[in-house]
């Protein structure tokens, strides 16, 4: 398991990659220490391309809970 860090409009975004057994790449966020669920649950083949998805997946749910809209 690998983890990247980055922050997001003041907010600390975790990103913990996992290879199941199966293949390919999930990946665990955290926004504050705060799970957030994913709407992704088959793995990824590439690394970098399942990393890519959590980032903007995480970039998207901050966008939308400082606005308030989807």
């Amino acid at each position: 398991m690998t983890n990247e860090q980055f922050e997001h409009k003041g907010q600390q975004v975790e990103i913990k990659m996992v290879q199941p057994l199966i293949g390919g790449w999930l990946w665990q966020t955290d926004i504050n220490g705060v799970r957030i669920a994913s709407s992704r649950r088959a793995p990824i083949k590439y690394r970098q391309d399942a990393l890519q998805y959590a980032v903007l997946e995480a970039k998207e749910f901050i966008d939308m809970e400082s606005t308030g809209r989807p």
